[in-house]
């Protein structure tokens, strides 16, 4: 408003001394006309003394504008000065946030706020106390005084009257300028955790959403160390404290609780692989003793397992003599050896064949084909395999010290299949054509393949018989029988 009314006197001014130098140049112009001259003078000179005090007033205004404009600057320099150094000192904190907060060790973190931060915070002593809930204390654990980091193993009860406790109950921050002055009853509590040489103190609880983290504390040796700016970049780097102590405390929990589940998963893997070769023990176990898809089906929840085929061949294959051949064999275990390598040539001619080992009886072996998965072909696989167990015993007799001759009958018909009762389970044969398969090899010969009619019938095609005519057979009455011979 005042540089208004200024502008408006000048103009003013202007347009009086225009006025005044053109009535002196018509005073001039007309000083031969009538009137009094002095008059007319002394109105001009009235004019010109009034101009003259407008323009001292003018640049009296002017100046004072001048120096206000100066010191406006000069206000204007300073504050872009101070605003220059806040950004620096808010950019240089924040760095130091970042380095906080991406830190997982205490150590690193106070080390990093020290190195930071005291070209801008006059500090000779840094600590941080962690916060124990469970036993109600600080305890001390990082610390750098006069420049070197110094572990401090040193506790404050909260139970007790202290700093920490002040910040931990009160929920907020504890400062003084003068420790002396303002809280004589903590110096001794502070020198014995810091020194000496303590002047001004600070302390602020770190929190984390509303969870104490722990206490940290900045000590002078000078008295009215801190101001109010100062204050405030400690206040933003507690915050970055905190979060970086929680951020490593949940690092270090969760590298604990990673390793104990890493330790956990071992065990347990180990655990499901011991589980499993048990598994696989008891699965070989079952499969040696069933078939797998009566297995299966057991498994599923079958109780009784009955399954009718009505076509099967049947073979009975008897080791003739072994009673008399016991008594020249030294021990048992030896008998044992013997017959399980016999047996054993069996199971391999089984497996070759696709037939299935029903079970062995004393020194009778017993197997069947078409069961429990039908097959079309089970009798010519069954006739290959009896051929390959006489062959193969006469392969074997050299290396069993004593002379082995095999008995083999042979029937094909309807059987039924499969397990009962709930335990010692065995899949089993029931039906007329078992028992008439071991009709014939017990009506049979040493050393040859004694075969129903319904094998022959089943077979001439492919194989060479012998025609043994109709024997009476015992609980079967007269039966046409055969000799199997070989393949055509």
């Amino acid at each position: 408003m005042e540089k208004n009314e200024s502008t408006k006197e000048s103009n003013t001014f202007f347009e009086q001394e225009f006025k005044l130098l053109s009535d002196a140049q018509s005073f001039l112009d007309n000083s031969g006309n009538g009137g009094d001259p002095k008059d007319k003078l002394k109105t001009l000179v009235d004019s010109y003394e009034s101009l003259l005090k407008q323009s001292s007033k003018i640049m009296k205004i002017g100046d004072s504008t001048q120096h206000r404009l100066l010191k406006t600057q000069e206000e204007l320099t300073n504050s872009n000065i101070m605003l220059e150094a806040a950004y620096m000192d808010l950019k240089l904190v924040t760095e130091v946030g970042r380095i906080i907060t991406s830190s997982l060790e205490p150590k690193v973190i106070i080390q990093s706020v020290y190195q930071n931060t005291k070209s801008m915070v006059p500090m000779d002593v840094l600590a941080f106390g962690i916060y124990d809930e469970e036993k109600k204390e600080i305890k001390y654990k990082f610390c750098v005084i006069d420049g070197r980091y110094t572990p401090a193993p040193s506790v404050d009860s909260l139970e007790a009257d202290n700093p920490s406790s002040y910040c931990i109950k009160h929920g907020h921050e504890l400062i003084s300028q003068d420790v002396e002055k303002d809280f004589p009853q903590y110096l001794d509590e502070i020198r014995k955790h810091f020194g000496e040489n303590t002047k001004s103190a600070l302390y602020f609880p770190l929190k984390v959403e509303e969870r104490f983290i722990g206490v940290l504390t900045v000590h002078s040796y000078s008295k009215n160390a801190f101001q109010p700016n100062q204050l405030n970049i400690l206040r933003t780097l507690a915050n970055y404290v905190a979060i970086g102590v929680d951020n490593a405390d949940a690092y270090r929990t969760l590298s604990k609780r990673n390793k104990e589940l890493k330790d956990s998963l071992e065990k347990i893997e180990e655990l499901n692989k011991n589980i499993e070769e048990e598994r696989q023990k008891s699965e070989n176990l079952l499969l040696n003793i069933l078939p797998r898809s009566i297995a299966d089906r057991l498994k599923g929840g079958e109780g009784v397992i009955a399954d009718y085929f009505p076509s099967s061949t049947v073979l009975f294959a008897d080791i003739v003599g072994f009673s008399k051949l016991t008594t020249k064999i030294k021990t048992p275990t030896r008998l044992v050896e013997i017959l399980n390598r016999i047996f054993t040539e069996f199971d391999v001619i089984a497996d070759k064949y696709k037939l299935e080992k029903i079970k062995t009886i004393g020194d009778c072996y017993m197997l069947a084909g078409g069961i429990p998965v039908i097959t079309e072909d089970h009798a010519d696989k069954a006739a290959q395999a009896a051929l390959d167990m006489i062959r193969r015993l006469d392969e074997l007799k050299p290396e069993l010290e004593f002379e082995f001759n095999v008995r083999i009958g042979l029937h094909t018909g309807e059987v039924v299949a499969g397990v009962i009762g709930k335990n010692k389970f065995v899949y089993d044969l029931w039906g007329d054509s078992v028992n008439t398969a071991s009709r014939m090899e017990s009506h049979g010969s040493t050393g040859r393949i004694h075969v129903s009619e319904a094998v022959y019938l089943s077979l001439k095609d492919k194989y060479s018989f012998e025609d043994r005519s109709i024997i009476e057979v015992k609980g079967k009455g007269p039966m046409h029988t055969y000799f199997l011979l070989g393949k055509k």
